[in-house]
């Protein structure tokens, strides 16, 4: 039997991208059903000690879910984009909810490693991975935008700045338009400051 250079190479090319990405060709199909889906409730435990339950925290506004390790060099990457996207719409009703899936051995690290970047986000603790078979999935970063409406909005596999920019795309579908008052009542002040 004899196979082509040309048929050889292409063969090589697949073996090794799947070597290399093992079913990374199925999780955007996966991530586009997972939208719309109802978002299982859950309660768990922050870095103070503290329960938070995504339904409470879903009475403000949209919520962020992001799933990330220390171990997670994408994780670690996607965490900045994360932080500027709790300080730009956090005082409109965004939460993020991060959820650190260490093992119980690593789970000592996370909060001196999150002090030590200045994150302001909540981190919650899921050192048995209960969310990752609750919301049914394996692989992270993996992040959720859960509407007040209880329900999957976007989900995400994987780290870029592409990725990052589409996020912060379709956090601010989610938001409210900032309140006009704050620039009326300016306008208003100064002009009662001039007569």
């Amino acid at each position: 039997m004899h196979i082509g250079k040309k048929t050889l190479t292409l063969a090589l090319l697949i073996m090794a991208a799947s070597a290399i990405a093992p079913g990374m060709a199925f999780a955007q199909p996966q991530v586009a059903a997972e939208i719309g889906r109802d978002a299982p409730d859950f309660t768990l435990v922050n870095l103070a000690g503290e329960e938070v339950s995504l339904y409470e925290a879903l009475e403000s506004g949209p919520v962020l879910l992001d799933f990330w390790a220390l171990w997670c060099k994408p994780c670690l990457r996607a965490l900045p984009g994360t932080n500027k996207l709790h300080t730009e719409f956090k005082d409109r009703g965004f939460t993020v909810l991060t959820i650190n899936t260490d093992s119980p051995r690593s789970t000592a690290k996370v909060k001196p490693y999150v002090k030590s970047k200045g994150y302001e986000f909540e981190v919650l603790m899921d050192p048995n991975r209960s969310l990752q078979r609750l919301y049914r999935f394996s692989q992270i970063p993996k992040v959720y935008l859960i509407g007040q409406d209880r329900k999957i909005a976007y989900a995400q596999l994987g780290y870029s700045t592409e990725l990052e920019q589409r996020l912060h795309g379709e956090v601010a579908k989610l938001m409210p338009a900032a309140a006009p008052e704050a620039e009326t009542k300016t306008d208003a002040d100064h002009e009662e400051g001039m007569n």
